[in-house]
């Protein structure tokens, strides 16, 4: 007997192109929960499954986010949002049934919980025997075996860090001074939420037309491997390895990189002869060289090309310039003739940065722990008719627990009471 879809969204306003969609979350830290968080800013209705008690780790980690006596992780504030809190302990029989129950009302369901068969008994096939057109997202560092690969090596578990240096990024990012470097903040995680978004889309798209669900293997290494994979492909074909070229200038192309400017630091972009033809023009505008002294095939294009005499001698006229002048002034000075390039922004320079701001790319959103306002960075992307909206800060633990179970499992008030007390959930 089909069940009855309770109409979506339930719990959340309507806005955005993914509105309709109903999307159950269970995973903690980053990689994971950021798929729905991304599908959430865009107008899905994402519930949260977390643990009782403790939550997604990541509201324990420091620093701490604190206000009236409240705290909440520093990190967990600025990167959740639009998402409801159901605490839920899904190794229990009971939990195990309402999980299923609202697997039956919900569109996408993505966990990185790691182990999810192991240690929970849930499987791909309960999950689709309960709702035949949900889209399962796995997020995990190595993928699942049925998919292919080593069945040890899949069952190993993984931080942002680990996927980074298996994929070979920490390689790729290395320095002349450091053989290898890690890239700081979550770079991997948030790669592999884009993938596991993308995934996930793409398999409910197929599900409305087919009315087939499937399973969406995200592994995290994949992922950082896709985006840098011209780092493996030239190495594979050409025998050329982008590692340790530098953090501020790339080996092919003069100028491509960071730049010492006379208050902080700018990047300057000139790829191939024509923008290299305007940036000649801007910079001998700016310090009267001749532009037929430096041609493109004698100081660009190539690694020795640059280190030829003529390179060296237009890098150094160039870094001589730009030591003499301020940020704004090297930026309006390239940018006239068409030459990329931008300031290297500090965190300061963007509460100041006019385009950032019109575009609403800071926003201040209340904290539901502590009561305060903290700033994120807004809707990416941008849509004309449907936009995506914040309507829902970074939620305190297990706050829509009765609610929800309430709407789409049915619960009364009297059973959700004698959950709380066999601490299956909390509220």
């Amino acid at each position: 007997m089909a069940v009855k879809r309770i109409q979506t969204p339930l719990f959340s306003p309507k806005y955005g192109p993914l509105s309709g969609m109903r999307v159950l979350l269970a995973g903690s830290i980053v990689a994971g929960p950021t798929v729905g968080t991304l599908l959430g800013d865009l107008g899905a209705e994402v519930i949260h499954i977390e643990r009782p008690g403790t939550g997604d780790v990541m509201r324990l980690l420091p620093p701490f986010y604190e206000a009236d006596g409240k705290k909440i992780g520093g990190e967990f504030v600025c990167v959740r949002r639009n998402e409801l809190s159901v605490t839920l302990n899904i190794k229990s029989d009971e939990g195990k049934k309402i999980f299923y129950e609202l697997i039956k009302q919900s569109d996408i369901f993505i966990e990185n919980l790691v182990w999810l068969e192991e240690r929970y008994g849930i499987k791909d096939g309960d999950i689709l025997r309960a709702n035949p057109k949900i889209a399962i997202v796995h997020v995990s560092g190595y993928g699942r075996p049925e998919f292919g690969g080593d069945p040890e090596k899949c069952k190993r578990g993984s931080y942002d860090i680990i996927s980074q240096a298996y994929s070979g990024w920490c390689r790729l990012a290395s320095t002349p001074e450091y053989e290898v470097y890690r890239l700081p903040l979550y770079a991997g995680d948030y790669v592999t939420a884009l993938f596991g978004a993308i995934g996930s889309l793409a398999a409910y798209i197929n599900a409305q037309k087919t009315g087939e669900g499937q399973v969406v293997d995200t592994a995290q290494f994949e992922a950082n491997a896709r985006i840098i994979e011209m780092y493996h492909t030239m190495y594979y074909n050409l025998g050329i390895s982008r590692a340790g070229e530098g953090v501020h200038r790339v080996f092919n192309q003069q100028p491509y990189g960071l730049y010492k400017a006379k208050d902080g630091w700018v990047a300057i972009g000139a790829v191939g002869p024509l923008t290299y033809q305007r940036f000649m023009k801007a910079l001998s505008d700016a310090t009267g060289i001749n532009p037929e002294d430096f041609p493109y095939e004698e100081c660009s294009g190539t690694p020795e090309a640059i280190n030829s005499s003529k390179g060296r001698e237009l890098d150094r006229i160039l870094g001589k310039y730009l030591k003499n002048h301020t940020r704004e002034e090297v930026e309006e000075g390239f940018n006239k003739y068409n030459v990329p390039c931008s300031r290297v922004s500090t965190p300061d320079d963007i509460l100041k940065d006019e385009h950032w701001l019109k575009r609403g790319d800071i926003v201040d959103v209340l904290d539901l722990t502590t009561g305060t306002l903290v700033k994120q960075i807004g809707i990416v992307p941008k849509f004309s008719k449907t936009p995506g909206k914040i309507w829902k800060g970074v939620t305190r633990l297990g706050e829509d627990t009765k609610k929800v179970l309430k709407g789409l499992v049915g619960l009364s008030e009297e059973k959700l009471k004698q959950l709380k007390e066999k601490g299956i959930i909390d509220y």
